[in-house]
């Protein structure tokens, strides 16, 4: 699959925005993602998801930003665009991401829990295809975990290194479980890979689908 387009993603993130992140004023932090990583994030989420429908794929996407409404303490040690299968939202749903944060830029696949149907269908086809998902996860690149460094948004996330009959289990029955794993990637990464990147997970996209 190829994509024809000259951009990158530093057409739209500035590498300099790493630097929001070392802010340690919840407004002054705010201020800077709502003002100009936000609006950045919105048109690049929508020329990716323009990308992305223009190819054959398991599911059509729509573009989303995170708010982050919620917070009025601790500011997001991140910040990101999903790319779903609703209009609505994302978050009950398995979808893909382009993060950015003090450690830089990320491209994933997240599951969180509250994707229920679609976490269950997910771990019930790692664990029963447990040869075909660890060929699938041989074969996508430099692939990271970064449910563990969620807390540290400086640390390195590391290689998965799971047990996949016992992680399918945990994510099929454990209401808490959750998946969020990808690849780091650069500012001048162009928008061609990240759309490749992200249909690196097609496989993952049609099984979690199938508990929709």
């Amino acid at each position: 699959m190829s994509v024809q387009t000259d951009e990158r993603l530093q057409d739209y993130l500035l590498p300099e925005w790493v630097s929001v992140f070392d802010i340690a004023d919840f407004s002054g932090r705010m201020a800077r993602i709502r003002g100009e990583i936000r609006p950045a994030l919105l048109k690049l989420s929508s020329r990716l998801a323009d990308l992305l429908n223009e190819s054959e794929g398991p599911r059509p996407w729509y573009p989303h930003v995170a708010s982050h409404m919620r917070r009025r303490v601790n500011p997001p040690p991140e910040t990101w665009l999903a790319l779903g299968p609703e209009r609505r939202g994302y978050k009950a749903y398995a979808h893909s991401g382009v993060f950015i944060g003090g450690r830089g830029l990320s491209v994933r696949f997240v599951l969180k829990d509250e994707a229920a149907e679609e976490r269950r269908s997910l771990g019930r086809w790692i664990s029963g295809n447990v040869s075909a998902f660890e060929k699938w996860k041989k074969g996508v690149g430099d692939l990271r975990d970064f449910g563990p460094v969620h807390d540290n948004p400086m640390a390195d996330p590391p290689k998965p290194v799971w047990d996949p009959e016992a992680f399918g289990r945990r994510l099929e029955t454990l209401k808490s479980a959750g998946l969020d794993i990808g690849f780091r990637v650069g500012f001048d990464e162009p928008l061609g890979g990240i759309v490749k990147a992200i249909r690196r997970f097609d496989i993952l996209y049609a099984e979690a689908g199938k508990g929709s």
